[in-house]
């Protein structure tokens, strides 16, 4: 089964139908909807919802909103929180929305989750967040989390690695100044002040994640001992396929390796 239709599927099987949606959607008042609070966005650029109110203005809200009813006159945004601040932004009193019944707190996440990554909305750290969120509040596996999101539990367990960075990187990483591949190797080197100074100099200079898995590599070889003319206490140039190996083992689990 495709990343596609597992996210697709997903999104039917936990949203429940109600006569009320089959029929169509309906035009809600925007103060009767609030945020969903398991949303794993949390970054909305200013400049794009300008845009996308412009675009509002001028042709209105051409996909409804996600959402699910509360209470009489009162829902809670499942998907489409970007359209629904835009719409205000716009000047519109309504907007249209697709309405299901209320919808278990447990699965608010994971909709909006689901949602985001179809659409590609997330940043790699609000993606590990949701992640983490998911395994720490609803008790999922690595491999369980893959299922629902239709991805391979590899790419979970990469995107959870992210956290591993101290906050300073994530926030490079978060900003678009890193790519999550400049993360995960950022991880080769020990301690999080190196990690601190390596995010620092590979955003300044525009260093590639190949640059920078070099760097890795350099520092860790700089690190090992190498005995000449019988020193004691430091070892005998390695075999470079043996380094190799440690490179890629330090990589994966993002923390130095040394084999003996």
């Amino acid at each position: 089964m495709s990343a596609k239709q597992a996210l697709g599927r997903g999104l039917k099987a936990l949203i429940p139908e109600t006569p009320r949606a089959r029929a169509g959607y309906a035009q809600v008042r925007i103060d009767q909807l609030r945020p969903n609070p398991q949303q794993p966005r949390h970054h909305f650029d200013r400049e794009s919802l300008e845009e996308l109110a412009a675009s509002i203005r001028l042709h209105g809200v051409l996909q409804p909103l996600l959402v699910s009813e509360q209470s009489p006159d009162r829902y809670l945004l499942i998907t489409g929180e970007r359209r629904w601040r835009a719409a205000r932004l716009a000047g519109l009193e309504t907007v249209p929305a697709v309405i299901r019944e209320r919808i278990e707190d447990k699965a608010q996440l994971e909709l909006a989750l689901v949602e985001n990554l179809q659409r590609r909305d997330l940043t790699p750290l609000e993606e590990s967040r949701a992640f983490d969120h998911l395994r720490s509040s609803l008790g999922l596996s690595q491999q369980e989390i893959a299922d629902r999101v239709g991805m391979d539990r590899s790419t979970v367990a990469n995107a959870l690695r992210l956290l591993k960075l101290p906050s300073e990187v994530q926030g490079m990483v978060d900003r678009g100044e890193l790519s999550a591949g400049h993360g995960r190797t950022l991880l080769g080197f020990a301690g999080e002040t190196r990690r601190c100074e390596w995010a620092r100099r590979a955003a300044a200079s525009g260093m590639s994640v190949r640059a920078l898995e070099q760097a890795v590599a350099d520092e860790r070889s700089g690190e090992k001992p190498v005995t000449r003319k019988g020193t004691r206490g430091r070892r005998e140039a390695q075999d470079p396929n043996l380094r190799a190996a440690e490179e890629k083992l330090s990589l994966r689990i993002g923390a130095p390796v040394e084999i003996r």
